[in-house]
């Protein structure tokens, strides 16, 4: 397997976890990382003078035995905590190159490193946006896959007011198929999916809001009568205390921190983003660029140790289910 990585804002700390978190994984796949020159030898100097690593030239095959610089860039290495609009591009310069080698077949997955959309400016509202749209496909969705149980979000980076106003059945019934459709392609089988509920217990029939009852419940009940496995609206309390104990494999939570706070409170740093819905398997930490530890050393890895991992297992289970 062929893995991009991305090296994320070089003014933070995504070059120092990459570096720290592949030793125990360098034999596992290819691993290419896209990143200015300059900024990689200052960071492989500082967290990772045993590594082994190539410059990946034309014409050179990947091995697993080292990792393998893809230069998307030289001149003077970014100063760690040195925010500004040359870091932003070029975190965006090495996710263009990645995003293109993906998409022509010469990478099979990404693992993408922590940038600011601030620094990169110009409307750039994130990693999954920029895939999507770079990809050419329809649906998306941002999901976090911890051992125990998944959350996907019906809506990411907007107001809770904008994000419940932009809810419909239409886009629930998507999403429902999307979760449904992409988990079997990763083989599991029949996901066991629940809805959480937007209001207080799912809004007691419309006392504490109608979401609940006339756009979460239709949709559910048209998935289910195709044949999906999806339950709810659960009220959000108990949804995944239940996914937690076994009794769902993923939650659908209707915006971000409802979905993200209990992912992060049972799972801290050992849960993945992955996006749903892109032709190849795209996985990243779910943490910041954290300019102010940036170069200190301080920087704990697991959250991209854990990005690492799973993109070895969705790729291996894409792989069985494709020799299908």
């Amino acid at each position: 397997m062929k893995i991009g990585i991305t090296g994320g804002d070089p003014a933070g700390i995504g070059l120092e976890v990459v570096l720290r978190a592949l030793p125990p994984l360098l034999s596992h796949a290819e691993w290419i990382l896209y990143t200015n020159a300059s900024d990689f030898k200052q960071n492989i100097n500082r967290f990772a003078p045993e590594l082994p690593w190539a410059i990946l030239k034309d014409n050179t095959r990947a091995t697993p035995d080292r990792l393998w610089l893809q230069s998307t860039g030289d001149g003077l290495a970014t100063g760690w905590g040195d925010v500004s609009a040359q870091s932003g591009q070029r975190a965006l310069i090495a996710l263009q190159a990645a995003s293109r080698d993906a998409r022509s077949g010469d990478i099979d997955a990404i693992v993408t490193a922590p940038l600011s959309k601030a620094a990169v400016g110009n409307g750039f509202s994130g990693h999954t946006e920029f895939l999507k749209r770079d990809a050419g496909v329809q649906q998306v969705a941002m999901s976090f896959f911890t051992e125990t149980f998944k959350v996907v979000l019906a809506t990411t980076h907007l107001s809770v007011v904008d994000a419940i106003g932009s809810l419909s059945q239409a886009v629930y019934r998507n999403l429902i198929r999307l979760i449904d459709a992409e988990f079997r392609r990763f083989a599991f089988p029949r996901p066991r999916i629940a809805v959480a509920a937007v209001n207080p217990h799912a809004g007691e029939s419309g006392m504490f809001g109608t979401e609940d009852r006339d756009v979460l419940a239709p949709a559910i009940g048209d998935c289910a009568a195709e044949g999906v496995s999806v339950s709810g609206p659960i009220p959000a309390d108990s949804a995944y205390v239940r996914a937690q104990s076994g009794e769902f494999d993923v939650v659908l939570a209707p915006y971000h921190d409802q979905g993200l706070i209990p992912i992060k409170l049972i799972a801290p740093r050992s849960s993945a983003n992955v996006t749903l819905g892109l032709p190849y398997v795209r996985t990243s930490p779910d943490h910041g660029t954290a300019f102010d530890i940036a170069g200190r050393g301080l920087a704990n890895p697991g959250g991209m140790l854990t990005a690492m991992r799973w993109v070895l297992e969705l790729g291996d289970r894409l792989a069985r289910t494709n020799k299908q």
